[in-house]
């Protein structure tokens, strides 16, 4: 059996979001079926995908590159629907791990996994860019001439339905997972000590990962920050804000400078991955309200570290904290203050919020994510 992965994703220069999806899930399935010949297709002018190059290693995986830039597939598939991805790379099946410019026949069978519909459910923290370019896709051609779609929640899986008119019947509810190195680590894990060491950490700090865009909410964070602080004026707990930058990510930076707090709210930027599970290890509490998650996989890390956990009450993120993380509005200000407020200064609640996340996290396997997966493509 022949199975062609569109593995484009992998091209991107930073390991998070859904290029690690992605990664993870090709490393899952090549290592679970190694009875399958497991094509990897992309296409790149000269680039690679450099950091999962590895899994070309196995000999059931080979690379199938198409040497055209992204940006003229991107074009041709706008304007003719040409080339077909599927005729180019034969298969038995297609797997679309994330939508892209994918100009198919028709012909071969294709599953497709939507991670969240954003930018249909609240275009308002879209780029006028980032809207065109969804528009684009045509994501509801695609996603009623695929045979089946995968949904990483029960949340997305009902907006597929709602706002691409697809049956009922052919969304599966497939939920992510974290990689192996988010878990519990000893404070003198040579990995801990180096992270602290390097970051300049404190004893205890507020955790914050996110993209700086307005949907991640960073704004409420901060202000709920200041109504903590001046609730507890002496209780010295800084505030660290670790992602990329975002779009509009102004907003965010206006309110920290109008902080009064400013000087103890530390933006560390983007972070290479292999420091997040230690710096999650190190956080007092890790809180996450955005206002919109497919998933919210910064939610399941923080609880596979065991650290409590405060998330916001909308979309899937209550299926991820799931009874093990403070469900918040994630437009009370006062509730969030109050929230950080508990964990803080409760020393049996936040034990009890960081067991309960940290088994309610082992429910989430890649392993399992492969099995269910395969249970589609073989249908």
């Amino acid at each position: 059996m022949k199975v062609a992965v569109d593995a484009r994703p992998l091209l991107a220069k930073e390991v998070s979001g859904i290029p690690e999806y992605v990664g993870l899930l090709i490393n899952a399935l090549t290592k679970a079926h190694p009875e399958v010949e497991w094509l990897l297709f992309y296409s790149s002018w000269q680039q690679k995908p450099r950091q999962w190059q590895w899994l070309g290693e196995r000999p059931n995986v080979c690379w199938y590159p198409l040497q055209c830039p992204n940006k003229l597939i991107n074009a041709t598939a706008w304007l003719i629907d040409q080339p077909k991805l599927d005729k180019y790379c034969p298969a038995d099946i297609w797997l679309l791990p994330h939508f892209n410019f994918t100009p198919l026949s028709g012909t071969t069978p294709a599953v497709l996994t939507i991670h969240d519909l954003s930018f249909l459910r609240q275009p308002e923290f879209f780029s006028w860019r980032r809207r065109f370019w969804h528009a684009s896709l045509h994501l509801n051609r695609l996603a009623n001439k695929v045979n089946k779609i995968v949904a990483i929640s029960e949340s997305t899986r009902r907006d597929i339905i709602n706002l691409l008119g697809v049956p009922e019947n052919k969304v599966t509810v497939i939920y992510s997972a974290v990689g192996r190195q988010f878990q519990p680590l000893a404070s003198d894990n040579q990995q801990v000590v180096d992270c602290r060491h390097k970051y300049n950490l404190p004893s205890r700090f507020i955790l914050s990962l996110a993209t700086c865009e307005p949907r991640k909410n960073l704004v409420s964070l901060i202000e709920a920050y200041n109504i903590f602080r001046q609730r507890r004026p002496s209780f010295d707990c800084p505030l660290i804000i670790v992602g990329g930058h975002g779009w509009r990510q102004g907003l965010a930076r206006k309110a920290w400078q109008e902080s009064p707090y400013r000087e103890a709210i530390v933006w560390l930027g983007y972070l290479p991955a292999d420091d997040l599970p230690a710096l999650c290890n190190l956080a007092s509490v890790v809180v996450y309200p955005s206002f919109y998650e497919g998933f919210g996989l910064p939610v399941l890390e923080a609880m596979a570290c065991g650290r409590p956990v405060i998330t916001s009450a909308v979309t899937a993120l209550p299926e991820v904290g799931d009874g093990a993380a403070i469900l918040i509005d994630p437009v009370d200000v006062n509730a969030l203050a109050r929230s950080i407020e508990q964990i803080l200064l409760n020393e049996e609640l936040a034990k009890e919020l960081s067991h309960n996340g940290l088994e309610w996290a082992q429910q989430f396997s890649w392993e399992k994510i492969a099995q269910e997966y395969w249970q589609i493509l073989t249908a």
